[in-house]
């Protein structure tokens, strides 16, 4: 799973369900299950909505050293992301039903500051996709339940960095890369009782080919006019960035004694994350590989029935790491994480309820090396303080 727009490089896909991101392949009881599972949908007796808002705060402190020098330097970093979504679902009969959703947003990046002694290789770079997911549903019997849906994404890439420009200051480098993929994704429910029930969710990799002009500015006459004249600048990038494939496995229980509890398991095929087929104009980049490995996720999560209208909720997610620590540069610094997660729905007439959940997440220290780097050779370092808080507010009618 890949969390957008983490401060300094760590990343996860966007679901929301329950406190730290559970409850999601199985439970299928508001219209979020669109996305999560879209083979959820046939539980729906009747039209229903499901609105979210999620506000993450981020904080980092990388610590790094640069060769030949013996103190270290700090580069402090925070912000907040927000992420809104709204799930729909439509009875059509007793055995279809159609949905329209958000899809997951997802995506990876680091950013850090203008001075830092690396800003020639990168200041900031990311690569997002957001999109929407029209699903059907069909139920077979009052057991099994299939869901398919499209994945119709926007792929965004942006990077900036400085530019040498000696004796001149700093001249600046800002590309912004954009296009559309297409994906699918299957869902299957199987209900082995009223309460226990068991979902699955395959979804294809996508891919996009994003393209974009880049800026080039507050370069010295002297260094500019030669690449203008020689068609260096100004040329349109293409690229093809890759989405990978996952499969999410997921079981919930009601114990009938106020407790119920889900467990779910993500395979993220990490391993083909990519951005390829690099061309600036009519020239093709070779660029170096990097060793990214698949990806595991785990969560656990429980309620607690307080009272008919009230429930507490819990949960529990560990993210593997998508890159060995000593393949890790200063463009992939993305770390194992854990997140833990409490919040409270409350039941209100007509079918309709409110949850609110809070969730810590600790995104790992990121140790790095790179080297190569122009000016000063190589730096290493490693994130003091990475961390997240996200503050969820949930809707269902």
């Amino acid at each position: 799973m890949i969390l957008l727009g983490l401060s300094v490089g760590v990343s996860s896909k966007v679901m929301a369900a329950g406190p730290a991101f559970t409850g999601l392949a199985a439970k299928a009881d508001t219209a979020e299950t669109v996305y999560l599972n879209p083979a959820g949908m046939s539980r729906m007796k009747e039209t229903t909505w499901h609105g979210n808002v999620q506000v993450m705060y981020t904080e980092s402190s990388t610590e790094f050293t640069v060769q030949g020098q013996s103190s270290k330097q700090v580069i402090k970093d925070d912000g907040f992301i927000f992420l809104p979504g709204i799930y729909y679902v439509k009875p059509l009969n007793d055995s279809w039903a159609f949905g329209i959703g958000p899809n997951a947003a997802s995506g990876l990046g680091t950013t850090y500051n203008d001075t830092w002694p690396g800003r020639y290789l990168v200041k900031e770079w990311s690569q997002f996709t957001v999109g929407i997911v029209p699903s059907l549903s069909y139920r077979f019997n009052n057991k099994l339940s299939i869901g398919l849906s499209l994945s119709l994404n926007y792929s965004n890439f942006t990077l900036e960095k400085a530019l040498l420009d000696t004796p001149e200051p700093d001249g600046h480098f800002e590309l912004e890369a954009d296009g559309f993929g297409i994906g699918g994704n299957l869902g299957l429910l199987y209900e082995l009782s009223s309460r226990t029930r068991f979902g699955i969710v395959y979804r294809s990799d996508v891919e996009a080919d994003n393209e974009g002009t880049p800026e080039v500015t507050n370069l010295s006459p002297a260094t500019k006019n030669p690449l203008a004249a020689s068609g260096a600048l100004y040329q349109e990038i293409s690229m093809d960035t890759i989405t990978p494939q996952s499969i999410l496995v997921g079981v919930f229980h009601d114990f009938n004694n106020r407790w119920t509890m889900s467990m779910d398991v993500l395979w993220l095929d990490f391993s083909e994350w990519d951005i390829d087929n690099i061309t600036i104009g009519s020239t093709t980049i070779t660029k170096d590989s990097t060793a990214y490995q698949d990806i595991w996720g785990f969560s656990a999560g429980t309620t607690y029935a307080l009272h008919p209208d009230w429930q507490l909720r819990s949960g529990f997610l560990y993210i593997s790491s998508g890159i060995e620590d000593e393949d890790r540069t200063a463009f992939s610094r993305f770390d194992a994480f854990w997140a833990i997660g409490a919040g409270v729905e409350h039941a209100l007439r007509n079918n309709r309820s409110l949850a609110v959940d809070i969730s810590y997440f600790q995104f790992g220290d990121g140790e790095f090396s790179v080297s190569n780097v122009p000016v000063v050779n190589s730096i290493s370092g490693e994130y003091d303080t990475n961390y997240g808080i996200l503050l969820g507010v949930s809707y269902s009618w």
